[in-house]
């Protein structure tokens, strides 16, 4: 079965930080320090990546209404007259 390489690496760095902060070994003596940890990394990574995703569709959204009125201002006299 493989790893997750977010997961696992949300992993570690959760045990490396628990135990920076109240020494060593005290993750291994408290697995539910761990997952809540891990639980908090995954949880911000994946709002940040909806943010990116969010921010990318809203350029692209601006991008086309753009051409939009652009193509419609050139439309405009063929529509209208003149």
């Amino acid at each position: 079965m493989s790893q997750d390489p977010a997961a696992a690496r949300h992993l570690a760095q959760a045990i490396a930080a628990i135990d920076a902060q109240l020494g060593e070994g005290y993750a291994a003596k408290h697995p539910e320090l761990v997952a809540s940890l891990v639980q908090s990394s995954t949880i911000e990574a994946a709002v940040s990546k909806g943010y990116g995703a969010h921010q990318e569709a809203l350029g692209l959204a601006q991008s086309l209404t753009a051409q939009i009125c652009e193509t419609l201002l050139r439309l405009k006299p063929k529509f209208f007259g003149g």
